[in-house]
């Protein structure tokens, strides 16, 4: 059996004196080790700040662990050399687990006369601490494998287990490392890969890893799927139930590869595995209590959950020169406005969220409700008159059959809600409403739910099989008809291999398709053959991504040749102070040739997203993802676990001078260049309820605009801040 070593480290109100690395001799810590050891203290002890105004947030729990100096040494002999960490509070919520491990290099033995564990001491009149003792074992390994070993502030160390049924290998990457972000916030998005850790261990590797795979098939979320947080609440309370539980729960963090996020379970066990099965616990919430502390949950037990879901969102947006200076050639009506334009958005959305299992059948029942209230003050770049309107947003149900450790699940699902394919390039979760005219809010884009799904989705293992209906929720003065019915089947190893091969037609709209010659038919018979695959960890190099996806489309209608694609790729720093990224995506959408007979300009169909497929958020107000190509080059950075920044590069340039079916003043273009636009994004999470939001861009009109408006246009600027809240 390896040689293990003890990690002992002692927290108390006073600065924090570090004596963990006695454990070992110190003349074989390299400062690559001892600075990594360094980095994880930092996550749990926080410096009195010097800006009055981050005392106050860190006060009041709305900003993370992770705000300390870290303590700089060089050339260490001893263990007193080390200096201290002033914490911040001795608060019993801000203690958390330290969790190290490190190469323990060639030592053979620890020192002797070392105590197996530390004590952790807390000022009583900061309130109590359950758990006094605290150990951390770093078992001998083999170079590489101890070089993998990447924790990150206010996470765990401990090797975690891939959520799927045919493995129990632990990863040696932590996918803690990206930004952690709101369940809420995340709804919708596919789920890359899944992750099990345990906060204690038993001593014993094989019944940790079993007991992992338990906890793993009690979850139930498995990658390749879309986040559901009702889903991911209900199973974190069933994984909470299980006898050998402590406490439990689950995290949620924006991938580094765009528009996916990665899902953690964090578990503690029991100290003692109980000899008998605990009696079940009682049902808690707020109809149980009559506490407001227990908000959002409403009624929870080991069969039910119901949960109030509370969004919403306010902010002030401001555009000089809207529609390049030129409002008359691009929006119709009376309004046109010129100068800068600013004006204030909000939008409210309660509701109601339950599911619970019926009988002793692995056989569940759920559903959502919605109501959302969104407005503008102020005339925006569209209207003149404050706007004001309410209606529902979520309204669906649904049966879940699952049972614990099998491979085979089936959801059924039926209403009103949110629907995205792979990364949205042709069905985005942000498209299935439309926001404009008298609804209100148009920026904030607060309704996202298809008027009609029904959702089918069937998983074996690591594929999945999907089958949709879809109609969108459009303008009444612009309804065309349209619905969608699709079939996709995609494959998720959650180790970052992704393939999807999905199958689209229209059977019923009314949207009309423009030929040169005057003649016209609809979307109606559209077919749309779409293959995609991603993989993560390319060539073995962590942090670097590729993706591609492809589109064909043709009709029963007439003869048709549609296409559009993208190959991305990505790099991650993560091992890396900030986490820097750079990537760069080329997408090409193709354009209709008026001297052949087959129609070939692409449709987008349901595509969009800020992030994703709104290629610039003011170029993309005139210009859609037709008969185009990009270069898209984006980089971004974390600071921090709470912040992160991007700045997007786009470069746009049509295929086809013919561009009949978009905006009207560039239906036939004279040359190519689109333009450019620069787009800075930043996002702040002041706590998992509350994300405050800026976004900056500048789009610079190319010759195709210049041209559609006699050589007037200039830059168009845009400058948003928003507050957005997640319950």
């Amino acid at each position: 059996m390896a040689n293990q070593y003890k990690v002992s480290i002692n927290r108390s109100p006073q600065p924090l004196a570090v004596k963990a690395l006695s454990c070992l001799p110190l003349s074989q810590v390299s400062r690559r080790e001892l600075n990594e050891v360094l980095r994880c203290l930092k996550a749990l002890y926080r410096p009195w700040p010097s800006c009055l105004a981050t005392s106050i947030l860190a006060l009041l729990g709305m900003v993370s662990p992770g705000w300390a100096q870290k303590a700089v040494t060089g050339a260490p002999q001893t263990a007193a050399s080390l200096d201290a960490i002033q914490p911040l509070s001795t608060n019993a919520q801000d203690l958390g687990f330290l969790e190290l491990e490190f190469p323990p290099q060639s030592v053979n033995s620890p020192e002797p006369g070392l105590a197996d564990t530390a004590h952790l001491t807390v000022d009583q009149k900061f309130g109590q601490f359950a758990g006094t003792d605290w150990r951390v074992i770093a078992e001998a390994g083999t170079a590489a494998e101890n070089a993998a070993v990447k924790p990150t502030d206010a996470e765990p160390a401990t090797a975690p287990l891939r959520a799927e049924n045919d493995s129990v290998s632990p990863p040696s990457e932590d996918p803690n490392a990206g930004l952690r972000i709101p369940p809420a916030f995340g709804e919708g998005l596919p789920i890359e890969q899944v992750f099990v850790y345990l906060r204690t261990l038993t001593g014993d590797p094989a019944q940790d890893e079993a007991l992992q795979q338990q906890i793993a098939d009690t979850f139930g979320m498995r990658a390749g799927g879309n986040f559901s947080p009702l889903f991911a609440d209900q199973g974190l309370n069933q994984v909470q139930r299980l006898p050998f539980v402590d406490s439990a729960e689950y995290r949620l963090y924006e991938s580094n590869r765009p528009g996916t996020v990665m899902l953690a379970l964090l578990v503690t066990l029991q100290p003692e595995q109980p000899e008998t099965t605990p009696p079940a616990q009682p049902p808690t919430g707020m109809a149980v209590s009559g506490r407001l502390a227990d908000f959002p949950t409403l009624y929870q037990s080991d069969r039910s959950l119901v949960k109030i879901t509370l969004n919403g969102g306010l902010g002030i947006f401001s555009d000089s020169n809207p529609w390049f200076g030129n409002a008359d050639d691009f929006v119709s009506g009376s309004y046109q406005p010129t100068g800068t334009v600013t004006w204030g958005e909000f939008y409210l959305e309660p509701g109601l969220a339950g599911i619970t299992r019926l009988g002793d059948w692995p056989l569940y029942v759920y559903g959502a409700g919605s109501y959302t209230l969104s407005g503008t003050v102020q005339p925006d770049i569209f209207r003149t008159d404050d706007r004001f309107y309410g209606a529902v947003e979520d309204l669906y149900g649904g049966v879940l059959v699952a049972a614990p450790g099998s491979p085979l699940a089936f959801n059924l699902s039926a209403g009103r809600q949110i629907f995205q394919l792979n990364q949205g390039f042709l069905f985005s979760q942000f498209s299935g409403s439309a926001n404009a005219l008298n609804r209100g809010a148009s920026y904030s884009n607060p309704r996202t739910a298809y008027d009609m799904t029904v959702l089918a989705n069937l998983r074996w293992g690591d594929f999945r099989l999907q089958g949709f209906f879809l109609e969108p929720d459009e303008l009444p003065l612009a309804d065309t008809g349209t619905q969608y019915l699709g079939t996709s089947l995609t494959y998720n190893n959650n180790e970052g291999l992704e393939a999807a091969l999905s199958y689209i037609t229209v059977p019923q709209s009314n949207r009309a398709y423009l030929l040169p010659n005057g003649e016209r038919f609809t979307r109606e018979g559209l077919q749309v053959i779409n293959p995609r695959v991603r993989q993560s960890t390319l060539f073995g190099v962590p942090g670097l991504w590729a993706e591609a996806e492809y589109a064909y489309e043709f009709s029963t209608q007439r003869r048709m040749a549609a296409q559009g694609g993208y190959i991305w790729l990505g790099y991650t720093a993560e091992e890396v102070s900030w986490q820097p990224s750079i990537s760069y995506r080329f997408a090409g959408f193709s354009g209709d040739d008026p001297n052949t007979g087959t129609y070939e300009r692409f449709d987008p169909l349901q595509a969009g997203g800020l992030s994703d497929w709104l290629q610039g958020i003011s170029l993309g107000k005139v210009y859609n993802n037709s008969n185009s190509f990009s270069h898209r080059v984006t980089l971004g950075a974390q600071p921090s676990q709470n912040l992160s920044v991007s700045l997007d590069y786009y470069y746009r340039f049509a295929d086809e001078l013919n561009n009949l079916g978009s905006n009207p003043a560039l239906s036939s273009l004279n040359s190519r260049y689109i333009g450019q636009e620069f787009l800075l994004t930043t996002r702040y999470f002041l706590s998992q309820n509350f994300m405050l939001q800026g976004v900056g861009a500048i789009a610079l009109p190319g010759s195709v605009i210049r041209e559609a408006v006699d050589g007037s246009a200039g830059p168009w600027v845009t400058l948003q801040l928003s507050l957005f809240m997640f319950f």
